[in-house]
Parts: structure tokens; C-alpha cells; sequence
């Protein structure tokens, strides 16, 4: 369903576009099954690495709908930079998390529910059926994502940190701000007093009655009170500018896959290479097929200007090899990459080779605005389009 390519992304961007304005706004609640997802864009593992960046897509929408005609799919293309913007103000969010995910996991064999929902065995079959189509293609449609964590958490009164990990090693646009907050959305805890409840006619009219679950829904949230609350936002953070150097290297990962074209915009580089942390993958327990994507996404990116490494000696070897004296790529999310930047930055230290991140203008316009809900962060959209339009 998705190749790892730049061009396998164009290819499904050009087939949406027609009916990326008020026809999608119509349809796209709509899980048609697998054998139809035209009402959607099948755009996110893509978007997920920046493949096709957020700024990029919306650029493309735009020559062939008006902003009002495509302002439904813009909204949903910039949650994505939302939920990004949003925990990178609060990366005690995804602390907490992990370690409320590692307590639940330890108590997993007395979890005989969880097996069933995973192994796709549950007798559930809307639940065993979009089960077996994310283990099977690494996709589920967003409506579906939400009726799957609103059953997983307040009708089989499962933990939602579970639920979060199990998409989150499965999905190949799982990244941690989205995937995360979502579920916690669904669960009370990013709105709070919100919550998500999925009740069997909203399945049965969005799945176009593909499915009719005869199960008890829950018509009261389930309790999540032992999971941590929301902290206060810290300020945004603006990155120091690029220093001095006549030996600057690229390290291209694959949480931006765009870097090369933005960064190599900025600076004169003597040498690029691609890093994914293949050793924190396996930590996770992600999926190898998630890891072979972006592994292989990452080498098309690269497009033969350099090797992918997958351990961090191996990184800091090249960039001895090649002289590299600061050695630039983009920041990275809040996520797995948050014990990897550090030990990145240690081992490149002690063969005096500076680490400096940079950000592109689109997250460092959008972040400041991450402030509280989507609605009040959605008011930054139209700066970011005049900005397109100057660009384009």
C-alpha cells in the first residue's frame, strides 16, 4: 500500500488532489473498508517522516482548491504539527507515559482481554477486524483509530497506555505526540472532563454498515485518574543560529526527511549521511515492517549522496572520516529520540564535532501557538499559508 519513496508519495498525492477540497470534507468519516479509501488521502505514513511535509502538501492542495473549499483538510493536515507542537512543550507528558506504559506491561499476563484484542481473537469482530488490517498494512482510518481506543479504554476497560503501544509499534504514522495524545484524548486526559465515547450506531453509519457490534458500549468514561494530568506549557524555545564552520556535515534522520532540501538551503554541506536508531526501535518492540519503511524512506531520501547508519558509532566514524566540525540536522520530536540526541551529542563531543539542531519555520511559527486546544491553534493557519504563497 505504501512504497518508500518520494515518488510513491506523489504518485497518491496526485491521485487525492481532485478531491482533496469539499469532497473530502464530506466523506472522510467514512471507513469504507480496504478496498476503498479514496474518501481519505493515505498520505500520513508519508507525512509522519516528512517525506511529504506538512507545508508541502498543503502548498499542492492549494493550486487546484480554494482555502475555504480545502479548509477541512488543512485542519487535519496541521493536527499533525499541533500534537507535535504541543508535546514539545510538554515533554513530561511523554516521560510520564512511558512510565506509566512500563507498570501496566508489567502485569500484562494477568491481561487476558489485551491477547485477545491483539491477536485479532477477541470474538469483537469490528475490533478483531481493524486489528488484523493494522498488523496486515500498518493503517487504520481515523475514525476507526477512535472507535478502536474509546472500545480499548472504556468499554473493555483496558489501559490506555497499552492501547497507545500497541498502534504505536504497529502504525507506520505512529509518532509519539500524535499517537499519544490522541489516545489520551480519547481517554479524558488531553481535554480534560472530554472524552470520546463510540457508540454502535456511529459505527454501524460510518463504517456504511460494514459492521454492527453487539457489544454493551460503555456510557460512562472509564476511570483514568492514576494517569498524570496536563502541565503548564513552557515558553517556546527558539534554536541558536548556525555557527561558523568550513566543515559542516548533514545527518539526516528519519523524523525529517525534508532536511536536506531546508538545511541545504542555509549551508554549504561536505558530506551527508542518514542515521535511524535501529537499537531504540527494538527497544520499543516496533514492528520490523515500520522500521524497514522509514529505514527505506530515509535511503530515498538520501538519494545516493550518503550511507544509513543504524548505530551511533558507526555515525561518528563517518563524520571523523570526513573532517566534519558541526555536524547540523534537524530537532528531532519528543519521543524515542529523547535518550539518542544526548548519547549522539556525547559520542560526536568527544571527538570535538558539534551537534546543532535546527528547525524549520513552519513548526517554529506553529509551536508558540500549541498553547491549549486545537481551535485556538488552528488561528495560526492563515499566517503559515500567505507565508506558502510568498514561497510559491
Amino acid at each position: 500500500m505504501f512504497y518508500s519513496s518520494k515518488q510513491g508519495a506523489r504518485d497518491a498525492l496526485e491521485r487525492f488532489l481532485p478531491r482533496a477540497g469539499l469532497d473530502y470534507a464530506r466523506a472522510r468519516n467514512f471507513d469504507y473498508g480496504l478496498e476503498r479509501r479514496d474518501n481519505v488521502s493515505m498520505l500520513s505514513p508519508w507525512v509522519r517522516l516528512r517525506v511529504m511535509p506538512e507545508w508541502e502538501l498543503v502548498a499542492a492542495v492549494l493550486q487546484q482548491h480554494s482555502v475555504s473549499e480545502a479548509a477541512k483538510f488543512i485542519d487535519e493536515v496541521c493536527w499533525r504539527t499541533y500534537w507535535k507542537g504541543w508535546l514539545s512543550r510538554r515533554p513530561t507528558v511523554w516521560q510520564d507515559y512511558c512510565a506509566e506504559l512500563a507498570a501496566e506491561q508489567a502485569s500484562l499476563s494477568e491481561q487476558s482481554r489485551y491477547h485477545a484484542i491483539v491477536s485479532a481473537t477477541s470474538g469483537i469482530d469490528c475490533m478483531d477486524a481493524w486489528t488484523r488490517e493494522l498488523l496486515d498494512t500498518g493503517y487504520l482510518h481515523n475514525h476507526a483509530r477512535m472507535w478502536y481506543a474509546s472500545i480499548w479504554i472504556h468499554t473493555l476497560k483496558l489501559p490506555w497506555t497499552l492501547g497507545a503501544d500497541f498502534f504505536f509499534r504497529h502504525l507506520l504514522d505512529g509518532d509519539p505526540a500524535s499517537n499519544t495524545l490522541s489516545w489520551r484524548w480519547v481517554a479524558g486526559l488531553h481535554t480534560e472532563g472530554k472524552t470520546y465515547l463510540a457508540t454502535a450506531d456511529n459505527i454501524q453509519q460510518y463504517s456504511d454498515g460494514r459492521f454492527n457490534p453487539q457489544i454493551q458500549f460503555a456510557t460512562v468514561p472509564a476511570d483514568v485518574s492514576r494517569s498524570s494530568r496536563n502541565p503548564l506549557a513552557a515558553p517556546h524555545q527558539r534554536l541558536a543560529p548556525l555557527p561558523d564552520s568550513d566543515r559542516v556535515g548533514l545527518l539526516l534522520h528519519e523524523e525529517d526527511l525534508s532536511a536536506r532540501n531546508w538545511l541545504g538551503e542555509q549551508v554549504t554541506v561536505h558530506a551527508t549521511a542518514g542515521f535511524i536508531p535501529q537499537q531504540c526501535y527494538q527497544t520499543q518492540r516496533i514492528a520490523q515492517s515500520v522500521f524497514d519503511f522509514r529505514h527505506n524512506c530515509l535511503r530515498d531520501a538520501l538519494d545516493g549522496s550518503g550511507e544509513v547508519y543504524t548505530q551511533i558509532d558507526s555515525v561518528v566514524a563517518w563524520a571523523e572520516q570526513a573532517n566534519i566540525t558541526v555536524l547540523l540536522m534537524a530537532e528531532p520530536s519528543i519521543g524515542i529520540w529523547n535518550q539518542v540526541l544526548p548519547e549522539l551529542q556525547q559520542a560526536l563531543r568527544n571527538k570535538d564535532i558539534q551537534l546543532v539542531c535546527q528547525r524549520y519555520w513552519w513548526d517554529d511559527h506553529f509551536y508558540p501557538h500549541a498553547q491549549a486546544g486545537f481551535f485556538r491553534f488552528k488561528k495560526a493557519i492563515p499566517a503559515a499559508i500567505e507565508q506558502l504563497a510568498v514561497e510559491n
